[in-house]
């Protein structure tokens, strides 16, 4: 799964240095990010704040945070159960085919001056299918793009300091749905299994 969020996100900044008309264009993609939360206890009261950090597979994980040395800053988060999803085309015989649908939130921050229609272009510019060793296929299914920059703040690093970017960012989710299967006895690095006219076999 990090696989395929890692070329979203990497299509993403590779699409906004080739396509947005400002040079030299500073983008920050944080990639593959899970929300935390850190809890504060005051004499009187509780407060929760969400901290959103990087996955890479090691503990030295970063905290995201929106930084004026960027004019686009990126990041994506898996927010809801993976889902097995029963598709004909993915049967074989008399054996049922199976899908998994990974549903993610890209958050995208950019400063104001980019304009208000970029959050278009990049969401209308994301592939429909994605080409990945290990997969029989990828499909990126349709978006939704939410333009609440208050509410998107406030979910994603917490409501200490929104008001200090407001008038110089703006914030937006592109919600997504990916559809992908995956080839049998794939391990990364390594090989997976073919049929006899070298297709890919997969898992339900």
């Amino acid at each position: 799964m990090k696989v395929i969020i890692d070329a979203i996100a990497e299509h993403i900044e590779n699409w906004s240095l080739a396509n947005i008309d400002q040079s030299p264009l500073a983008v920050k993609n944080w990639g593959f990010v899970e929300l935390a939360n850190r809890v504060s206890k005051g004499d009187k009261s509780t407060s929760t704040q969400p901290i959103p950090m990087t996955i890479n597979g090691t503990g030295d994980r970063e905290q995201v945070a929106l930084d004026d040395k960027f004019d686009l800053i990126e990041w994506i988060r898996w927010v809801s159960p993976i889902q097995a999803v029963v598709n004909p085309e993915d049967s074989w015989g008399l054996k049922e085919g199976k899908r998994k649908s990974l549903h993610l939130r890209i958050v995208i921050a950019h400063k104001v001056e980019l304009g208000e229609d970029l959050i278009v272009d990049i969401a209308k510019n994301l592939p429909q299918i994605i080409t990945l060793t290990g997969f029989d296929f990828i499909f990126l299914e349709g978006w939704s793009i939410n333009p609440d920059h208050e509410q998107i703040y406030n979910t994603e690093l917490g409501e200490t300091v929104y008001e200090q970017h407001r008038f110089d960012w703006n914030i937006y989710t592109i919600d997504l749905e990916v559809q992908y299967k995956m080839c049998v006895g794939y391990v990364p690095s390594e090989e997976f299994i073919t049929d006899e006219f070298g297709n890919c076999l997969t898992v339900n």
